[in-house]
């Protein structure tokens, strides 16, 4: 499990150790979309719950399309336009868990909810606000990222009106610059919102007409263009694609594999 020091509600990403599921799922996938044994993928749920002293027992995850969807769980939320997972008999029957469809980003101020992303090369993206309350994680793909999904969180403080002074955030373990490799199409995306200056942060050329990126450094801009300050950012800098023995990585194995998922509850 992976936390970041700036954030102090209970939260954390897991890798690929510690749980029970076995072959290319092996062995904490936290995914529940594929063919892995759900009572497993449960299981494996429930320890990283456990290991984070998170007691709240309504879990809403996201079903991710690599959209800019944000949804923003509030006191009169309509838990009927999510989908109910059958959790029965499993480590998870005494908690309801949903999951909301054609969305990348969860966000909430409510003491009784577990936020949960996914991720097998993406960038996790964990907010919390201690000010205002507020917590939230995002999915932020290359096409996330490139369409500047890390501000959706942002953007809505502003429509809020809250300041997000007091906001810090963490970018996770992802593909890094490492070994992501890239190629023109994924370039153009990018040239829309971000500047030739600013690409050249997080781009390096190659001989061959790619390019290896840096997706951490890309999110790190973007934030910092809705007024986020460095000091306000913590980064992890371990790559998903090189370390087979601590993460899933879709680039590196593609399907079947197992997924890690990012929890933050306020409690």
């Amino acid at each position: 499990m992976r936390k970041f020091t700036n954030i102090t509600a209970p939260h954390g990403i897991t890798t690929r150790k510690g749980g029970v599921s076995l072959g290319a799922f092996e062995s904490m996938n936290t995914s529940f979309f594929g063919v892995d044994n759900p009572s497993h993928v449960f299981a494996n749920i429930k320890r990283a719950l456990n290991e984070l002293g998170i007691t709240s027992k309504t879990i809403v995850a996201t079903q991710q399309v690599h959209s800019n969807k944000v949804l923003l769980i509030d006191s009169a939320f309509d838990f009927d336009t999510l989908k109910k997972i059958d959790t029965s008999d499993s480590d998870l029957s005494e908690y309801g868990l949903y999951v909301a469809s054609e969305t990348d980003g969860l966000m909430t101020s409510r003491e009784d909810l577990v936020l949960m992303t996914f991720y097998a090369d993406c960038v996790p993206l964990v907010y919390h606000d201690e000010e205002s309350g507020y917590i939230a994680t995002v999915h932020s793909g290359w096409k996330g990222t490139a369409h500047l999904m890390g501000q959706e969180v942002i953007k809505k403080f502003n429509h809020l009106g809250i300041p997000v002074t007091h906001l810090n955030i963490g970018i996770g373990h992802c593909a890094a610059v490492c070994c992501y490799e890239v190629d023109e199409p994924v370039i153009q995306a990018f040239r829309e919102n971000f500047s030739n200056d600013q690409m050249t942060a997080f781009l390096i050329p190659k001989e061959n007409g790619k390019y290896m990126m840096d997706l951490k450094q890309a999110n790190v801009i973007a934030l910092m263009k809705q007024g986020i300050t460095l000091s306000q950012i913590e980064v992890n800098d371990d790559c998903t694609i090189c370390n087979a023995e601590e993460f899933h990585s879709h680039r590196r194995t593609g399907y079947p594999r197992g997924s890690m998922s990012t929890f933050i509850a306020k409690k």
